[in-house]
């Protein structure tokens, strides 16, 4: 009986243990799948067996957690091993937590004090993040001590609450990893030894590293050693990354070729002069990375030898998704080389604003500037925002000091500028210019006190650019061996689109002027007005080229245009009621409205009459009429008329500046009495009327009068009483008495005299007289030849003359 029920038995549970084999991989799904996936791991596959020897054989186990996949073959398990042939992990992105405020914890594992030890023969490691698998194999010697060898060698201890160890890695496992088609990358060697230790919370690294960087582009290499202990921390909860980076020591050196790689200019080898090859990047004690924010200290490079260049980057803090748009930092460089005296620049960045200052220092301007200046010193500030997605907001100033500045044939000292351009939200820019100049001088002329401002405002926004332009000019004094200007004063106003509209008022040496002027690619038009005023400010200039010479009343206005680039010109010109004197000449009242045009360098005038009321030079000429032109350059004037000596005179016409002419002067009804007793005191007295032609000869700045003539226009009578002179000659000569006495009252018939005047002013006239006396009822004709410096006579007649008067009244007036 009870070896039946013992058959019976056995044979149930020899039935059991075979269906629980032959239905194990049902069995387990079943039943160790939940708990799996209770943790969050998913197996996909399972197939073991029993060997001969009791051990437990895996074909295959397939593993899913948190998106990542392994696969693990030809697994071999008893109580003391679980060797493992293969194995393959796929690293994918973790998928996005339901609960992204879950914290990481204290590791707290509950190891065992005996379980089997652990050997993977071959891992592989994909991912997409790699440039091909990563193969390592893993050893346990001992138990919680691993081993791994491969692509990686590490070693590490795993505790209850600690998982440490060490590894290294070289340059060899980075191509490895890193996946980029950046050549570059096999110019690196890098090798690093790093002790870590991990929690569950922070992962700590600490150890040396040993890189070397080297790049060439075309013929420049760049080379970067870094040596040192990097100590790394990184925080799971608060995913704060920390790097102690101040033991590291940064080397960077160029190849000298690199200075090839400055594009071929004027200014390429000044350049190339001022950069180093040698330097050195000093890293702060620590920078921070919480989740995508960066914060660095202070990051400074340094070049080494005699170009001393010092940029310190400090207080940098950075968003690194979205670095421009919350960027913070302040810049700080210096540089000073042989060539630069001294160069720096202070700025604080914070998003897309920057503020702050730059100073410049040079003794001599460089070599491919086509200018020679010493003592330049330039400086300014800055305060700019929205300056990288759109115009920038703000203001930009620059002032520039110069002692002395050769360019373009002039040669200034002591110039100052300052610049200030600013742009407000709604895009209304000002920029202004002011400069100061002491002097400014070429071969033609000198200019001292020279002072300017401009201003020009515009609106940048969508549309036709449109700046209004305003200027205010003032120079003390302009010299040149022509002529020389004081007190010059322009004020401007203008308009800048597709072409310049601007309006200049202009005072120089009391003149004014306002000119209008148009400039385009096409052409340059411009008008002058001379408003109506006084003649009284030419004086600067006339007395420039003729010092005598000064204007003492009148009036004169005008009106000029044409085009600068064509050089052409028309005007119109108003002179009323002038006085001038010459030396002791007066002219009084002088009219003339003339016009012409200027072209191609030719001035020409229209024929233009003119009137002078008056003209004093020892005799007095009155009502003077005639006209005037310039033709091609060359000034004429003609049909000249006018009264003198109660008569009229009558000129046709003469060249200005020509060097070799003839112009006749004709003379008809002359007063003889106004002629001849021009002193009330001499006792001759002459009557009648006289006419006569005068050809003035002009041949090479000499005047002379050849074959003139004078000669009677009816009958005359001549008185001569009282005379001393004539009264000696009757007393010593007394057998002339008789001949002399006839002219003593004579009725003159007829008078001929030839007229020949020298370039020295000695006049001879040989005069022929024929007349009548009645008391002695006698026929005279008298031959008689008379020599005399003209220009003495003149001079001494106008000692006499009002002329006198009114010339100390005008140049007492004058201060002269």
């Amino acid at each position: 009986m009870f070896k039946r029920v013992g058959l019976i038995v056995g044979a149930v549970l020899l039935s059991t243990l075979l269906l629980g084999y032959v239905f194990r991989l049902p069995l387990l799904q079943w039943a160790i799948a939940p708990e799996l996936k209770k943790a969050g791991v998913t197996l996909n596959c399972l197939d073991f067996s029993i060997t001969s020897e009791l051990n437990i054989h895996a074909d295959k186990v397939c593993v899913n957690y948190q998106n990542q996949q392994l696969q693990l073959t030809d697994i071999t398990a008893n109580t003391k091993r679980v060797d493992i042939k293969n194995a393959v992990l796929m690293v994918n992105p973790l998928p996005k937590s339901d609960n992204a405020n879950q914290l990481a914890k204290n590791l707290d594992l509950a190891l065992p004090l005996n379980r089997p030890l652990i050997s993977i023969k071959q891992l592989v490691v994909k991912s997409d993040e790699l440039n091909k698998p990563l193969k390592i194999s893993i050893l346990e010697p001992e138990l919680n001590k691993f081993s791994v060898t491969g692509d990686i060698n590490a070693s590490a201890t795993l505790a209850a609450n600690k998982i440490s160890g060490q590894f290294m890695i070289n340059d060899t496992f980075l191509k490895q990893l890193l996946n980029t088609e950046n050549t570059s990358i096999a110019d690196v060697n890098f090798n690093t030894q790093q002790a870590f230790s991990f929690d569950g919370i922070d992962l700590e690294l600490n150890g040396d590293i040993s890189s070397q960087f080297a790049h060439t582009s075309e013929q420049c290499q760049f080379n970067v050693l870094t040596t040192g202990k990097l100590v790394t921390h990184f925080n799971l909860n608060s995913q704060v990354l920390m790097l102690n980076t101040d033991l590291l020591n940064n080397n960077i050196t160029l190849t000298s070729s690199c200075t090839e790689l400055i594009p071929p200019s004027e200014y390429a080898g000044f350049v190339s002069n001022q950069v180093p090859l040698d330097w050195q990047l000093k890293l702060p004690q620590s920078i921070r990375l919480e989740g995508s924010d960066l914060n660095v200290p202070a990051i400074n490079l340094v070049s080494e030898g005699d170009k001393q260049f010092n940029i310190l980057i400090t207080d940098t803090a950075l968003n690194i998704k979205s670095p421009l748009e919350n960027l913070q930092t302040n810049l700080s460089a210096r540089i000073s080389t042989p060539d630069i005296n001294n160069f720096s620049v202070n700025a604080q960045l914070v998003g897309t604003a920057i503020k702050g200052d730059y100073a410049v220092a040079l003794e001599s301007l460089p070599e491919f500037v086509p200018a020679t200046a010493n003592g330049l010193s330039l400086s300014g500030y800055f305060d700019l925002s929205e300056f990288i997605d759109s115009k920038p907001v703000g203001l930009i100033n620059a002032k520039l000091t110069l002692n002395s500045v050769d360019a373009f044939d002039i040669s200034a000292v002591q110039y100052q500028g300052d610049l200030t351009a600013k742009m407000d939200k709604q895009l209304n820019a000002e920029v202004t210019l002011t400069q100061q100049l002491k002097s400014a001088e070429n071969k033609e002329f000198k200019a001292t006190d020279i002072s300017n401002t401009l201003t020009a405002n515009a609106n940048l926004g969508v549309g036709e650019l449109f700046a209004e332009l305003t200027a205010k000019t003032s120079i003390k004094a302009v010299n040149s061996p022509d002529i020389k200007l004081n007190n010059i004063k322009v004020e401007s106003t203008g308009l800048q689109s597709r072409a310049l509209k601007a309006t200049h008022h202009v005072f120089v040496n009391d003149v004014e002027l306002v000119v209008n002027h148009h400039v385009s690619s096409q052409a340059h038009p411009f008008e002058v007005i001379i408003p109506e005023q006084s003649v009284l400010p030419l004086n600067t200039f006339i007395n420039q080229f003729e010092p005598l010479a000064q204007l003492t009343k009148g009036e004169f206005n005008g009106y000029i245009s044409g085009d600068v680039n064509l050089q052409n010109a028309s005007f119109n010109m108003d002179v009323s009621h002038a006085s001038a004197l010459y030396n002791n000449y007066l002219a009084n009242d002088l009219n003339s409205a003339f016009s012409g045009e200027y072209n191609s360098g030719k001035l020409n005038v229209k024929p233009t009459t003119f009137s002078l009321n008056e003209f004093r030079a020892g005799a007095i000429v009155k009502a003077i009429e005639g006209q005037w032109q310039v033709n091609n350059n060359t000034a004429l004037i003609n049909d000249v008329k006018g009264s003198v000596f109660g008569g009229e005179f009558s000129l046709d016409t003469y060249t200005v500046g020509k060097p070799n002419q003839v112009a006749n002067v004709k003379f008809e009804n002359i007063d003889a009495s106004k002629l001849v007793t021009l002193d009330d005191k001499s006792g001759i007295v002459l009557t009648g009327r006289l006419a006569g032609s005068l050809p003035v000869h002009f041949d090479s700045g000499k005047i002379e009068i050849i074959d003139g003539s004078l000669f009677s226009q009816g009958t005359g009578n001549l008185k001569i009483t009282n005379n001393a002179a004539f009264d000696s000659v009757m007393q010593q000569q007394q057998e002339l008495q008789p001949v002399l006495g006839l002219l003593t009252n004579l009725d003159i018939q007829k008078l001929n005299s030839s007229v020949a005047l020298k370039n020295d002013g000695w006049l001879k006239l040989e005069v022929n007289l024929q007349g009548y006396n009645k008391a002695e009822q006698q026929q005279v004709n008298f031959n008689y030849n008379h020599e005399e410096n003209v220009f003495t006579l003149l001079r001494a007649l106008r000692l006499s003359d009002e002329i006198t008067q009114k010339v100390e009244q005008q140049y007492s007036q004058k201060g002269n």
